[in-house]
């Protein structure tokens, strides 16, 4: 199956009214692979990284509309959303997302949230943010980013959205803001692999400070929310972790 949803989007790439000339040929199979995994409940959203596209809402508009029309079964509940202060595009899962909503309404999703001060230790969250819970909330039911959100909103939705177990949620964000500088961090990288690749996919890659959530926790909730979704695929997770001190991180 992952193998006829790439195949089909590669073919769309490949089409001259869409976005053949948006993506070089060697981003094409991540740019396909990345959707598919959208597309097959692998995960409920993806951040386009592999390209900048102008128009991005009509044109991929058009791509998914392309793709519905040959495999309208398969991409029947992927969507794209972007959000113009950053100019960045997203992939969702709609499904997904109305899964997410009733998770995290209930206190059982696999995701923690981080509050970021200025000045100050970055310290766990009881619940999540009311506000990142409205945003998520008028997703799924419109498909729709509810306009104007405030920095502090938008940075811990797309976390969850991205499949983080960790949110990261700053207090008030500006120019010189400077987050987790000198903080100790475990940094995931989670590999997706098949014997059918040459090279393994990076599938998330995350950080949380060190001193709030156990190594193994975080491994764990990795584990038991992605690893039946992929193996049924036949493709194995691997989950690797570092220490690292940095001066900044980028939200």
């Amino acid at each position: 199956m992952l193998a006829t949803v790439t195949g089909a989007i590669q073919q769309a790439l490949s089409s001259p009214s869409l976005l053949r000339r948006h993506i070089p040929v060697a981003k094409r199979p991540f740019f396909a692979l990345d959707l598919a995994l959208i597309a097959l409940g692998c995960r409920c959203a993806w951040l386009v990284d592999v390209t900048v596209v102008q128009d991005a809402e009509q044109v991929y508009a058009d791509f998914l509309r392309f793709l519905c029309q040959g495999h309208g079964a398969i991409f029947e509940n992927v969507r794209h959303i972007y959000e113009a202060s950053s100019q960045q595009s997203f992939f969702f899962n709609t499904q997904l997302c109305r899964e997410l909503v009733r998770s995290i309404s209930d206190d059982t999703a696999y995701v923690r949230f981080v509050f970021l001060k200025q000045h100050g230790e970055p310290e766990l969250l009881k619940h999540p943010p009311p506000d990142v819970l409205s945003a998520l909330l008028t997703l799924s039911e419109t498909q729709e980013l509810p306009p104007s959100l405030a920095q502090h909103t938008l940075i811990p939705l797309a976390g969850v959205l991205l499949g983080y177990p960790v949110a990261y949620v700053p207090d008030s964000i500006s120019e010189s803001s400077t987050f987790l500088a000198q903080v100790p961090l475990d940094v995931y990288t989670c590999h997706a692999r098949s014997p059918s690749w040459t090279s393994p996919h990076t599938f998330l890659k995350f950080s949380c400070p060190a001193v709030l959530v156990d190594r193994e926790q975080i491994v764990a909730s990795l584990m038991v929310r992605f690893e039946p979704r992929l193996d049924e695929l036949g493709i194995r997770l691997d989950v690797a972790y570092s220490r690292e001190v940095m001066d900044r991180v980028a939200l």
